[in-house]
């Protein structure tokens, strides 16, 4: 990036300079820039800040050792959602051809096969999930007991009280 200090003045210049420079996500003693993530197009640097931040109290050693030693239920963590998990894979893919297939692999070996996947609920996602799943069924099972004999007795009631008037009853 060209940063033209008669444009931007000296000391911004530098500082963006820096901030390029400066890893945005780190994981152990592998660290990653703007500009390696940017190659892999992946821009979200705000979420690179929370997964590092997660990741610092885990002792990770370097990304393998997030993958062979860290359970994903350990990162199911306030503001690490499915976009920080992302980023750490598109930071693996930066590393090499090699590495690019490891978050897939993990996750076949966590949980079997891709595409068998469960999403990770919390607790507010889980009472969501059954709180709708309640009301389906009762729904469900008041239609199907009620339905035929409340739509009868209702539609011979309109019924009647329509013909009632007119005198064709």
């Amino acid at each position: 990036m060209d940063l033209s200090n008669a444009v931007l003045g000296h000391y911004h210049a530098t500082q963006l300079q820096r901030r390029i420079a400066t890893p945005v996500l780190q994981v152990g003693k592998d660290t990653f820039t703007r500009s390696q993530l940017a190659g892999v197009d992946c821009f979200n640097y705000l979420a690179c800040a929370f997964l590092t931040a997660a990741l610092a109290p885990l002792k990770v050693k370097d990304t393998a050792d997030v993958f062979e030693h860290v359970s994903p239920e350990m990162l199911a963590l306030p503001r690490v959602g499915v976009v920080s998990l992302a980023v750490l894979g598109r930071g693996v893919s930066s590393q090499g051809p090699r590495r690019r297939h490891a978050v897939d692999h993990v996750v076949q070996e966590t949980f079997g096969e891709v595409g068998d996947v469960r999403v990770h609920q919390t607790r507010r996602t889980g009472r969501r999930g059954r709180r709708a799943e309640t009301a389906a069924a009762a729904d469900t099972h008041s239609a199907e007991r009620r339905a035929p004999h409340a739509r009868g007795t209702l539609h011979g009631a309109r019924h009647r009280h329509l013909t009632s008037d007119r005198g064709d009853a």
